[in-house]
């Protein structure tokens, strides 16, 4: 009977709640961007359609929340800081830009379009976080990509993709700034290296 009590007791002060200490403080969303300084050049087009196919991610990273780590090892989420959407997907809309606008082949489509190509590109998102473990960090981002003829169902060419930038303060803010650099730089030279993967 007192068990039974009790746990009455609790359910009610469950449902009333304790008081907030201070105000909550409002969720932020932000848009992963590339901010590359490279200019880019108008390629010759290769009579070559590219299928781009859905950037994957690891599943860790395969969420809006923006992750960060301050020692070796170790990952968590910032509380009240998160992308607008899944990083894979927004890369995956950033890559795809950036290969329409530099020009370089005949058709850039995506691999679910029903479009036929001679060549497949496949990213997968590996890392993206902010390394907190000391002041301000640094943001880190990791990409693999892997070309493939469809047709013939052989490899191309496969390579692993590394960028870091120093967050312009300790917080999720500065590491955003960050990641705005480093995936530029990353960008940078997934194109180059493309570009040097498949003859014209």
């Amino acid at each position: 009977m007192r068990r039974a009590a009790a746990i009455a007791l609790a359910s009610v002060l469950a449902a009333c709640g304790l008081p907030s200490v201070g105000p909550r403080e409002p969720q932020r969303f932000y848009v992963l961007e590339n901010t590359s300084a490279k200019a880019l050049e108008a390629k010759p087009a290769r009579a070559v359609t590219l299928l781009l196919a859905p950037t994957t991610a690891s599943s860790f990273y395969d969420t809006q929340s923006i992750a960060y780590s301050r020692a070796p090892g170790m990952r968590a989420y910032y509380q009240y800081h998160s992308w607008t959407e899944l990083p894979g997907r927004r890369i995956g809309e950033l890559l795809a830009s950036r290969l329409e606008r530099s020009g370089g082949f005949r058709t850039v489509a995506s691999a679910t379009s029903g479009v036929r190509g001679e060549l497949l590109l496949s990213t997968h998102l590996i890392e993206l976080y902010h390394d907190a473990g000391s002041a301000p960090g640094v943001a880190r981002v990791s990409l693999s990509a892997e070309l493939t003829d469809p047709a013939r169902r052989a490899l191309v060419a496969r390579k692993s993709f590394s960028a870091s930038a120093a967050a312009a303060s300790y917080d999720a803010p500065g590491a955003v700034k960050a990641f705005h650099e480093a995936l530029g730089a990353l960008l940078d030279e997934l194109d180059a290296w493309i570009d040097g993967a498949v003859p014209r």
